[in-house]
C-alpha cells in the first residue's frame, strides 16, 4: 500500500483529506479493450474517524479556468464543512 493510500489516523471532530490519485478505466470496443488512467484529486471527509463522504475531481492534461474554479470550489466547500462544529447532543 502506497503512503498516500494508507489508513487515515483516527481523530475526533471533522477533518478532510486531500490527495492525488490515479484511477484506471477499462474501455471495451470493437477492436478490443483498452485501459486508460486518469489523474484526479480525492477529497475525503471524516467525522469522528468515520468516512462520511468522498469526491474525486478529474485533472485534465490542459485544465481550463472552469476546471480550476471547480477544484477551488470543492476545496472551499470541504474546508468550510471541516470548520463547522457538529451539533451538540441533547444534555451537553
Amino acid at each position: 500500500m502506497a503512503s498516500a493510500e494508507r489508513e487515515p489516523v483516527c481523530r475526533t471532530g471533522r477533518w478532510v483529506s486531500v490527495r492525488l490519485q490515479h484511477r484506471d478505466v477499462r474501455i471495451h470496443g470493437e477492436s478490443g479493450s483498452e485501459s486508460v488512467s486518469y489523474a484526479g484529486i480525492v477529497i475525503t471527509s471524516f467525522e469522528n474517524g468515520a468516512e462520511v463522504g468522498e469526491r474525486w475531481i478529474p485533472l485534465g492534461v490542459d485544465p481550463s479556468e472552469a476546471d480550476d474554479e471547480q477544484l477551488i470550489q470543492q476545496l472551499r466547500d470541504a474546508l468550510i464543512w471541516q470548520a463547522r462544529r457538529p451539533p451538540k447532543a441533547a444534555g451537553e
